[in-house]
């Protein structure tokens, strides 16, 4: 199931008089966004990706009207990934493996990052061919262009994106309902939220310990 930002303007709507509707589900929308890049809560498993002979980069095929903000988790086959950041890189390989002398041999992968938004990339370059050999966990946020957005966002933090699509609109000057202090208030209430949602991307909806980790036999 899935909702439109309309959907939202219940929480909104009543406590910014002479607001247009288009300006509320705007606001509504760039704080959704905002919300799931900033908690990641919108964590689901993209589908598999097949592993190529001799090929590094993958584009990640996300749902319709979402895009990929973060890689949570990484696996090839039944072994887990792992994650480097640009600073860990030092490895010109992974950049350009045309210069003479380039170490182009293949191997399992070890490593994944994202070099590119929309691209994960792998390293070693794969020696090997594996349908949906690459499972990967990602967070999502909707895309620009999305008139839709998951309903989990509605259930359980419509009043949370409401005030932060409040604290947004009571920020626009000369308008009937512009106020600095209100803007205040909302920003601190939709900030609580936010630090909720944090806590059980991370957590989760269970209460074990952070430093427990499953491993396979």
């Amino acid at each position: 199931m899935s909702k439109t930002y309309a959907d939202f303007l219940d929480n909104v709507m009543p406590d910014v008089p002479g607001c247009t509707k288009s300006m509320a589900e705007n606001a509504v929308k760039n704080t959704i966004i905002h919300f799931c890049e900033k908690s990641l809560i919108l964590q689901r498993n993209h589908d598999p990706l097949t592993c190529i002979e001799g090929i590094s980069e993958y584009d990640f095929e996300p749902p319709s009207g979402q895009l990929v903000i973060k890689i949570m988790k990484m696996w090839f086959k039944g072994s887990e990934l792992i994650a480097l950041a640009p600073d860990d890189i030092g490895v010109a390989e992974i950049y350009n493996t045309a210069f003479s002398g380039a170490n182009t041999s293949k191997s399992d992968p070890v490593y994944y990052l994202q070099k590119e938004e929309r691209i994960v990339s792998v390293y070693p370059i794969p020696s090997t061919t594996v349908a949906s050999g690459f499972t990967i966990r990602v967070a999502y946020k909707p895309s620009r262009s999305a008139t839709t957005v998951d309903d989990v966002l509605f259930e359980d933090y419509a009043e949370i994106i409401g005030y932060g699509a409040k604290y947004r609109l009571f920020l626009s000057p000369g308008k009937p309902y512009s106020s600095l202090d209100a803007a205040t208030t909302h920003k601190g209430l939709y900030t609580e939220g936010l630090n909720v949602a944090i806590q059980r991307a991370s957590r989760g909806h269970v209460r074990s310990d952070l430093s427990v980790q499953l491993r396979s036999a």
